[in-house]
């Protein structure tokens, strides 16, 4: 009761600390919203009101407009945090599927543009170029002549006929397809490694909800027993598929620049694993592009794109024009053995336990560590490394499991 009466002569007091402490806390609130570290279910339900006031005035267009904004077919919004590379991630649910929305941006040039005060649009052979050149920038890949067609609309099956909404349609378009992770999900539905794209609006695209995998927390709880351990093992054998269908099921390797825990997904019936987060996802071609134009370097550190990295030519002070480590040597060191320094594991990771065998460790090491060298490592595991690792996570991981699924 004292504490009560004297609270406001104390805050007089000292008001200047409280101020500032008041505006540190402020800003580092605004500051973990605004790169969505945190976020409240709030601010997805304003990404849909300012989607269907675009859709009213006619300046959005797509197959989900209608359910968010007439029917209100789609409902429970869930706002996702950790997602600073898009300005809104949220999922929704549609009926009895789940669903996940994100933004594209649309800070580029516009499409159309004006001629004397007269609005102009590229003709449909011009916009089929423009398609063409940017999956070719974007992806390396020349696309056929159907294949850019159907990227051309938001209904692949359907020509717009009606002037207006075709424009409004190339419009949409156009800033969906500067978007790396809505071209992965459109080009390769056919491969099943990438989310499914379900639909548009707008600048919106979503894609569908893949369960997230366990937090890398709940395997180092203090319970690692045996049925934990083979939770980890399938996991990391369904990695190791994820990884060999990125290596060789498409013309060229796919490279992950942004490997995180939480970047990976299960299909609702977790039999398949699913990379989440496709922003950083290319072909090797394109990341030997960038780290040949690095216009110099002074070392290594200079050579990198996240977690893709090369190596600093200290004889003509330019990156090598090739990605020197892979997605396996980048899973190994990241997710399998964990966070560590000076080759001491610090923060065990997925693979690290009580259960890791003798055998498994040192293949583990080689994997993250080919060369057995200190910083940040820029060599691919050879392939004998990588097939020894397979067999005996796969043989490791049927041996573990088999005891509970029998």
């Amino acid at each position: 009761m004292l504490l009560t009466r004297r609270l406001p002569g104390l805050l007089y007091t000292y008001r200047y600390t409280v101020y500032s402490v008041g505006v540190i806390v402020a800003t580092l609130l605004y500051f973990l919203f605004r790169w969505n570290l945190l976020c409240v279910n709030l601010q997805a339900w304003q990404h849909v009101k300012r989607m269907c006031h675009l859709y009213e005035e006619g300046m959005a267009i797509g197959s989900l407009c209608a359910p968010l904004c007439i029917s209100k077919d789609i409902h429970s919004l869930t706002c996702h945090s950790f997602q600073a590379a898009k300005e809104a991630v949220f999922s929704a649910e549609w009926y009895n599927i789940r669903l996940v929305f994100k933004s594209v941006s649309r800070d580029i040039q516009a499409l159309h543009w004006y001629d004397n005060g007269v609005l102009r649009y590229p003709t449909e052979k011009e916009f089929l170029s423009s398609i063409r050149t940017i999956v070719k920038r974007k992806l390396n890949l020349t696309l056929a002549y159907d294949t850019a067609v159907r990227l051309s609309r938001l209904k692949p099956s359907y020509e717009e006929k009606d002037l207006t909404k075709r424009q409004q349609e190339m419009d949409s378009l156009w800033y969906l397809l500067q978007d790396n992770e809505y071209l992965l999900s459109t080009i390769f539905t056919d491969k099943d490694i990438f989310p499914q794209l379900i639909g548009t609006c707008g600048s919106y695209f979503a894609v569908e909800y893949l369960e997230p995998v366990p937090s890398l927390s709940s395997y180092l709880s203090l319970n690692d027993n045996k049925e934990e351990w083979g939770q980890r093992l399938r996991f990391a054998v369904q990695i190791l598929d994820l990884l060999e269908d990125l290596d060789t099921g498409f013309r060229e390797p796919f490279h992950l620049c942004n490997v995180k825990f939480n970047h990976f997904g299960y299909v609702k019936n977790k039999k398949k694993l699913k990379f989440i987060d496709l922003d950083e996802v290319y072909p090797r071609s394109i990341i030997n592009n960038y780290f040949m134009e690095i216009e110099s370097c002074q070392s290594d550190e200079d050579c990198e794109y996240m977690d893709c990295r090369s190596v600093c030519d200290q004889t003509t002070g330019q990156c090598r024009g090739t990605v020197t480590n892979n997605n396996l040597q980048i899973v190994c060191e990241k997710i399998f053995l964990g966070w560590g320094m000076s080759n001491t594991i610090l923060v065990p990771g997925l693979l690290m336990s009580q259960h890791t065998s003798s055998e498994l460790a040192p293949i583990l090491r080689r994997c993250a560590n080919p060369t057995g060298g200190d910083g940040k490592l820029r060599t691919m595991p050879d392939r004998e490394v990588k097939k020894r690792l397979y067999t005996l996570l796969n043989e490791i991981e049927q041996s573990v499991n088999s005891d509970f699924f029998l």
